[in-house]
């Protein structure tokens, strides 16, 4: 594995990483904290099991994408690769190409290796890439959107666990107090052994309105932060998609070009794709360049290469400036051998009016 793919990967990895370390820190927590948040939760095991089903589920879905994010870090790497050793004339095209669309281990990635492929065979990538390339951001938001809404319905549990021991507050209250009128002629103990039997109905429903709270609270805080990290991931996932379309693919798959001066017809459409690539590619060698040149390393191997792709960019100015120019000659070459022809047909009139008998 070359350095890249080491990086983006431990890349990859590290938000993976800081979720298991949460949840280990959040165990920890509850194993120190056992006794109290066992005895709120089975205030009202019922409600209390509900809302640690719903934190377990959204944990299992984030954990799982986030590593369905690793793995597809990793095919891209892999993609990478192979494309940077086609353009090096390492790996023969067509064995490239089946190894870039032939991968299915990640559908995701393969699915959209065959789109940007079907793109730029139709040479309207310029006009095309920039929407799949949206697509992207729109595919991890329909991921996120199961946790997010976990998320709400967590704080919604804990809200309607509160009200539902607010309720059963009051109907306790209300007993307490109806008991009270009711043993006025017992003696003072008797009537404090009634009122501390009535009162575990009032402090029960606050038991289970707190711990309702508590628990819906929590678990919304700690799947909002797995939620977040997982927004990380697929963000960077998504824009090592966009580097690799951009600087690897758009230059292996667009049909190299040889424009000459007897080019009659060149599709304006695919220079223009192709002039946009290049630009696309130059600005990214150009901020690789200010990146290495603040450690100070590899700078005279991306010198090079911005000067090959200055070169290339001069090549294609020149060719087209070349056609142009072939296209100029041409239409005046075809301007004045009509010239000729009317000048001709002119004067063989005059001459048939001069021979022609007078009326």
């Amino acid at each position: 594995m070359i350095e890249s793919e080491r990086r983006s990967s431990r890349g990859a990895s590290r938000y993976l990483l800081r979720c298991l370390l949460f949840l280990a820190a959040l165990a920890a927590l509850g194993a120190f904290f056992q006794q109290p948040l066992t005895a709120a939760f089975l205030t009202n095991p019922y409600l209390n099991g509900t809302i640690a089903a719903a934190f377990l589920f959204g944990v299992a879905y984030t954990l799982k994408a986030l590593t369905g994010a690793l793995l597809d870090v990793r095919a891209a790497d892999q993609a990478a690769a192979v494309a940077l050793k086609a353009r090096r004339r390492e790996l023969p095209l067509q064995q490239a190409d089946e190894a870039l669309l032939g991968n299915s281990r990640r559908r995701g990635v393969s699915d959209f290796l065959h789109k940007v492929h079907r793109v730029i065979g139709h040479g309207d990538a310029t006009a095309t890439l920039p929407y799949l390339l949206d697509s992207l951001a729109t595919r991890g938001d329909d991921q996120r959107a199961l946790v997010r809404y976990l998320v709400g319905a967590l704080v919604l549990l804990g809200l309607i666990g509160t009200f539902y021991g607010l309720l059963l507050t009051i109907a306790g209250v209300r007993d307490v107090i109806g008991g009270l009128a009711t043993d006025q002629a017992t003696d003072t103990m008797t009537l404090i052994a009634h009122f501390k039997d009535r009162l575990a109905a009032p402090l029960g429903g606050m038991g289970t309105s707190f711990s309702a709270s508590l628990f819906g609270l929590l678990g919304a805080l700690a799947l909002g932060f797995l939620e977040l990290q997982l927004f990380h991931a697929q963000n960077d996932h998504h824009a090592q998609l966009e580097a690799l379309v951009v600087s690897d693919l758009v230059p292996l798959w667009q049909p190299v070009v040889t424009v000459t001066a007897q080019t009659e017809t060149i599709s304006p459409r695919h220079l223009a794709a192709l002039l946009q690539a290049t630009t696309d590619r130059l600005e990214r060698v150009a901020a690789t360049t200010e990146y290495l040149a603040n450690r100070g390393e590899g700078i005279t191997r991306v010198a090079e290469q911005v000067a090959n792709l200055g070169e290339r960019i001069e090549s294609l100015r020149t060719t087209l400036q070349n056609v142009e120019n072939d296209r100029t000659a041409d239409l005046r070459h075809e301007l004045r051998i009509i010239a000729r022809l009317l000048a001709q047909r002119s004067d063989s009139r005059q001459d048939t009016d001069s021979h022609a008998p007078p009326a």
